[in-house]
């Protein structure tokens, strides 16, 4: 299939398959999005994986599970949480060989899908719950888990930026949890959390590779995965207002200052902009190229690094840098500074030219690669405009200049974080 587009399996409940012989391994993926409520739900949603892939009943501990992914020619599972928004969306993934590069006949993906689905679906339990010695373990690693992102100051800064940009909104909650919120968690309660996700919550099944038509026609048969409604965000609550920006300041034992300034942009993955914001971040601060790059940290060394990131399901655009505590003023002036000269058409057609490069560029790399193909497909689901790698590289491209300037003037900053050191 040369356009690598994903389609939704007719008169079955929310498989999306993307069928290409591209990959030397087949990826299948199953998603669960529940929305974000509070700090204690959040944790609960991040410790199920880690519980469930500790054992099933039919594989009673995580050695025996390694010995059978050995046994599936070195397939490979693993789980995780993602932040969506203001939901959270448990993944749990499988990659395998394409059958067609083995030597003789094999039921590899069949088999390789059961222990998914044990895996998943049939945990080990004791009276009525998790087996205690997992869910103990696994609380405590989650615990430092939680605890350690301190240790990673970049993504520190970035997190306390936007839980004091979105402290009224399901946003601003971390996609881990609390630790005083983690405490809080009994087992049984777990258990009877994970009991109302596999029953209730938004689900999505991901095929990317070749797989044979009769597996794709009976996997629902070889799984306990009952059909429900898909992975569409209704929850997310997009904010766009007019204020003066709010400026928070703390202090901890750091080398380096960071400064994160958080913009409302209105704009989501499903909106006609979109494609304008992309190449408007690319132009501001998303590459190597970008003004923020060229005028903090190479004409005037204000900054050890400088970049720009966007939300797109929640509409929110990031800046992060890398400072002195004593330039932040600096730094913050020169960003309205160039952030103004955009939305006043003071840009040059190679920046722009070079901005839609980039990011095509990147896009056509993501094309090479299974995860990277579901993970933005998963992305435009979530956002309910179904959309291929290819098709956003052709919305980038009929980006023009004004559109770039329309999404300066959009812009609106709402909130400065300094991490800087203690006095």
């Amino acid at each position: 299939m040369n356009d690598l587009e994903f389609k939704t399996e007719q008169n079955r409940f929310n498989l999306h398959h993307l069928a290409t012989d591209k990959f030397k391994t087949n990826l299948i993926q199953v998603f669960f999005m529940l929305p974000l409520k509070n700090e204690k739900e959040a944790a609960m949603n991040a410790l199920i994986p880690s519980i469930l892939e500790r054992g099933s009943k039919n594989y009673n501990d995580n050695q025996l599970i390694k010995t059978e992914l050995e046994n599936l020619y070195g397939s490979n599972m693993s789980s995780n949480i993602l932040k969506r928004g203001e939901n959270q969306i448990l993944r749990f993934s499988l990659e395998m060989v394409n059958e067609k590069f083995l030597t003789h006949k094999s039921n590899l993906t069949v088999d390789a899908f059961k222990l998914l689905n044990d895996i998943i679906f049939n945990p080990i339990t004791e009276s009525g719950k998790f087996k205690q010695k997992f869910f103990e373990q696994e609380k405590e690693i989650l615990k430092q888990d939680i605890l350690s992102l301190i240790n990673d100051k970049y993504s520190f800064a970035v997190e306390n930026c936007l839980a004091r940009m979105c402290k009224n909104e399901k946003y601003g909650i971390y996609k881990l949890g609390t630790v005083s919120a983690l405490a809080e968690i009994s087992n049984q309660e777990l258990y009877d959390h994970y009991q109302k996700i596999i029953k209730e919550a938004k689900r999505s099944l991901f095929l990317v590779g070749n797989f044979k038509s009769s597996f794709v026609e009976n996997i629902f048969e070889e799984t306990h995965l009952d059909s429900g409604a898909d992975i569409y965000d209704d929850h997310t609550e997009v904010v766009y207002q007019d204020k003066e920006p709010d400026y928070y300041e703390q202090e901890l034992k750091v080398n380096q200052a960071r400064l994160s300034i958080g913009f409302r942009s209105g704009i989501t993955r499903k909106d006609p902009d979109y494609y304008s914001l992309l190449v408007f971040n690319s132009l501001i601060g998303g590459s190597t190229h970008s003004r923020l790059f060229q005028e903090i940290r190479e004409k005037r060394s204000l900054a050890y690094y400088v970049s720009s990131s966007i939300e797109s399901t929640k509409g929110l655009l990031l800046i992060n840098s890398g400072i002195n505590a004593e330039n932040h003023q600096k730094v913050i002036e020169v960003v309205e500074k160039e952030i103004k000269a955009v939305a006043d058409g003071e840009f040059s057609q190679d920046e722009f030219l070079r901005s839609k490069k980039s990011i095509i560029n990147h896009l056509k790399q993501d094309l090479d690669s299974n995860k990277s193909l579901s993970a933005h497909f998963l992305l435009s689901l979530v956002n309910d405009k179904e959309e291929s790698i290819n098709k956003t590289i052709g919305g980038v491209e009929a980006v023009s200049e004004d559109d770039i300037i329309a999404v300066a003037q959009k812009l609106k900053m709402d909130t400065i974080y300094l991490l800087k050191s203690e006095e």
